[in-house]
């Protein structure tokens, strides 16, 4: 595969997984409005977690972090590929909101699996150690890679991230499986 092609496959993917966490921003917002509408008897400080201070303006943030990469990269700097391996703050902090986005997320779903446990607290306390472990770990990830750049990033600190993907499975998984 020449460099042209390389480069083409790696903005095309770029591309497509904006469009993608577009789309999938626009169903959380839809989500967040018809849980606000809905008034379910949660306390308020649950549902402005939800909704509008915590889920919501993560989201937000996260989604405007990929534009503006994607601007960047297509737009700013056409035509240099090089581009492509450097640090860039949107990508670093879009990782630093992800992990706040699903630490909030499986929270309240650790929530909903207290409520409805009949408010017992060893498998909700596990995912909330979890939640924290992984909102930690992005934040971690985050900063390993601005101060040591994707290329050396991927080469030498490929367990950290993955330890972090095993963490968010986990306690999705927990969660998926006691809420059922």
């Amino acid at each position: 595969m020449s460099s042209s092609d390389s480069v083409q496959v790696t903005l095309g993917g770029l591309q497509v997984s904006v469009l993608i966490a577009t789309f999938i921003y626009a169903v959380s917002c839809f989500q967040a409005f018809l849980y606000w509408r809905s008034r379910f008897n949660d306390r308020l400080c649950v549902r402005i977690l939800v909704c509008v201070w915590v889920v919501w303006i993560f989201e937000t943030t996260h989604s405007l972090c990929f534009w503006v990469y994607l601007f960047t990269i297509t737009v700013k700097y056409y035509g240099l590929p090089e581009e492509l391996d450097r640090r860039h703050w949107s990508i670093t902090m879009s990782l630093v909101f992800h992990g706040l986005i699903t630490g909030c997320v499986q929270s309240y779903y650790s929530y909903r699996v207290y409520i409805l446990s009949g408010r017992r607290k060893l498998i909700p306390i596990m995912c909330w150690i979890g939640c924290l472990i992984e909102g930690c770990g992005s934040v971690g990830i985050a900063a390993i890679l601005y101060h040591v750049g994707p290329v050396v990033f991927t080469v030498e600190w490929e367990l950290f991230p993955t330890l972090i993907i095993v963490v968010d499975l986990s306690i999705g998984g927990v969660n998926t499986t006691t809420l059922c």
